[in-house]
């Protein structure tokens, strides 16, 4: 009895059953797949439960696969059987053009449809800028997408997302991580914005760093492994072999979405000597310093010089107050008025004296 119970509950979840709870819709049955207005009446008016709650409710955020699924239990819950139901699914892109008729937005998949009608870098240029900002939106998720594995992994999720089948298109081949380097130096894509509205666009940005670790060639690791690591102040930080090859492999993977085929563990007398042309660019940087540091203090020393010999050659006027005979003028001043006040001063004790007397 169980095993009747799994099978039967198997079939009602791909349609092929009526489901428990189903409410009997519009003529689905007759509906012409390829008619727009036929579909979206067909998709409106199918309920479940209760009859409250419309069995596409949850379009915006479907992919293609579930609205073909649900799309399927309305047709045999219509009365259709499970082979007439197959042949009377739309295509994806008429269950886009719905999607966006009742949400008013784009499908975040709706991008990556009709794969081969453009070149692969267009197309995925196409994809992406609607699926990363509709799927992962625009926060921390999004912002992981970096390398090449992420880019295209996304890329394909993006492409399973617009099949009905949940598969990758008939003839695709995995794109060269060029193509996702290219996509990432271009505008970056924003969040979906309201209907009628374009979805605005960061500025194109430099290519990503691992895009410099492209072209691996195992037979030229030193002068790669420069062009791949650079020397920015993060590099600079390393001390040890081991430290060069986890960052030296880290951007390898980023760069191509997994170790090239041809990988070489990196030697450590590679690394010994990419470390050692730091020690040597810092040596030559601090000498450099310090040289610039003696010049400025001898010019410093050399400005002070010549301002003490041009005062010594050329003294400054001095103001009216401070010519020298004024000074004395003013010194004889201060003299003669003490003298006054002492001279004043013995001629009272002298008076007082007779007096006293």
């Amino acid at each position: 009895m169980t095993r009747w119970r799994v099978v039967f509950g198997l079939l009602a979840l791909l349609g092929f059953t009526r489901p428990v709870g189903a409410v009997g819709s519009a003529d689905c049955a007759a509906t012409d797949p390829e008619n727009f207005d036929q579909v979206y009446a067909c998709m409106s008016s199918f309920r479940r439960g209760s009859g409250t709650r419309n069995a596409f409710a949850n379009i915006a955020v479907q992919d293609c696969r579930s609205i073909h699924m649900n799309y399927l239990v309305a047709l045999t819950t219509s009365g259709l059987k499970r082979d007439e139901a197959h042949q009377r699914v739309p295509s994806c892109a008429l269950f886009a053009r719905v999607a966006k008729e009742m949400t008013g937005k784009d499908a975040y998949w709706s991008g990556c449809l009709e794969f081969g009608s453009l070149p692969v870098k267009d197309h995925l240029a196409r994809c992406l800028d609607r699926f990363i900002p509709g799927y992962y939106g625009g926060g921390r998720a999004a912002r992981k997408l970096q390398g090449c594995g992420e880019i295209l992994g996304a890329y394909e999720q993006g492409l399973r997302a617009a099949a009905g089948e949940f598969a990758l298109p008939e003839g695709y081949a995995r794109p060269d991580c060029a193509l996702a380097a290219d996509y990432l130096a271009g505008p970056t894509p924003q969040p979906a914005p309201a209907q009628g509205q374009e979805a605005p666009r960061k500025p194109p940005q430099e290519q990503p760093q691992w895009a410099r670790c492209l072209n691996y060639d195992p037979a030229n690791l030193p002068a790669h492994l420069r062009q791949c690591l650079g020397t920015g102040p993060d590099m600079r930080r390393m001390k040890e072999c081991p430290q060069v090859q986890a960052a030296y492999t880290e951007r390898l993977i980023q760069a191509y979405g997994g170790l090239p085929d041809n990988h070489l563990i990196l030697p450590c007398p590679v690394a010994d000597g990419y470390l050692a042309e730091f020690r040597a660019q810092e040596e030559a940087e601090r000498k450099a310093a310090l040289d610039r540091q003696k010049e400025a203090q001898r010019e410093q020393r050399a400005a002070l010089i010549k301002r003490i010999e041009d005062l010594r050659d050329n003294p400054p006027s001095r103001p009216f107050y401070a010519q020298p005979w004024v000074t004395w003028l003013f010194l004889l001043s201060i003299l003669g008025g003490i003298g006054w006040g002492v001279w004043r001063f013995l001629q009272k004790r002298r008076a007082a004296g007779p007096a006293s007397a």
